[in-house]
């Protein structure tokens, strides 16, 4: 099901499956900020990325001793999410476990999505809530594509910029790099900055993703070629994936928040102990958010 917010400043379009963003545009001038599907390269918008970051090693996870099979990126953007609130300006997108999720994912909790439209802006905030007797243990993140303003003219995306706020400081940072199989080597690349910035270029994308592990970034944004910003992403995860189709044709790029990431190869360890897992106890609601700036 489509659902439609609207204030002064941007209009938004919803989608209950996978509670996902479809369509954000700016008013002042009729400007889509959104990637638009193309399945040509990539067929997704904004998905959310919910229990899991990325692959897992042997695509499965062990929790109490028993294996369970993982899905790249967890069910979260797979399932239908109940509309549990509609406002002119705010939607919250609710899910509840199941005996289907139960059985690969073994916790029990109700999954709330809330997106609230600002003045230039819109705010998705994560609520997660244990509704089970033990701990459980989750990832969560954001995985929204941003058209890029020379789509479909020479150029494309190349010759852009993407700037990380809080390292503004820095004259270089450093990118984990995914093997094959989608795992996180012991391989680093350097990217170099100015002013918190790094050109896109042809081969920036051949080797998936970029991946900032504790670099202390608060935001992330693309500028165009004159380098004027047009969109921001705002959040205080400890991981931001920088990803795109390795296709330079491709007229998109994704800025992603993760409150967690992609196993490590070789990984051997429980859900509990993979890194940035994040916890909720018996009970209590875990909160997140991030803000989409244009």
């Amino acid at each position: 099901m489509r659902i439609f917010l609207e204030n002064d400043t941007v209009k938004v379009e919803l989608e209950s499956f996978g509670a996902e963003i479809k369509s954000l545009v700016k008013k002042e001038n009729n400007r889509e900020i959104m990637w638009g599907a193309d399945p040509a390269f990539w067929g997704k918008t904004a998905p959310f990325l919910f229990p899991f970051i990325g692959k897992l090693q042997d695509e499965r996870f062990v929790h109490e001793g028993v294996t369970y099979p993982a899905d790249k990126h967890g069910f979260g953007q797979r399932v239908e999410y109940e509309v549990a609130v509609q406002e002119e300006d705010r939607v919250v997108f609710r899910f509840v476990d199941t005996e289907e999720t139960y059985a690969k994912y073994p916790f029990h909790f109700e999954l709330d999505i809330e997106y609230v439209l600002l003045d230039n802006a819109i705010r998705e905030n994560w609520y997660v809530k244990n509704t089970g007797d033990g701990d459980m243990y989750f990832s969560i993140g954001g995985h929204a594509a941003f058209a890029c303003p020379q789509a479909g003219k020479e150029g494309l995306r190349n010759g852009q910029y993407v700037k990380l706020y809080g390292a503004e400081h820095k004259s270089m940072i450093f990118s984990l790099t995914l093997d094959d199989k989608g795992l996180v080597t012991d391989e680093l690349r350097i990217i170099d900055l100015k002013n918190g910035s790094f050109v896109i270029t042809k081969e920036m994308f051949e080797k998936d993703a970029l991946i900032f592990d504790g670099e202390g970034i608060t935001a992330a944004a693309l500028l165009d070629k004159n380098g004027e910003e047009y969109v921001r992403v705002e959040c205080n995860a400890p991981v931001w994936g920088i990803w795109s189709h390795p296709d330079e044709k491709a007229g998109y790029v994704c800025l992603e928040p993760w409150y967690g990431i992609c196993d490590y190869e070789g990984y051997d360890g429980t859900l509990a102990e993979r890194p940035y897992t994040q916890v909720a106890k018996p009970g209590e609601t875990w909160e997140g958010y991030n803000v989409i700036r244009i």
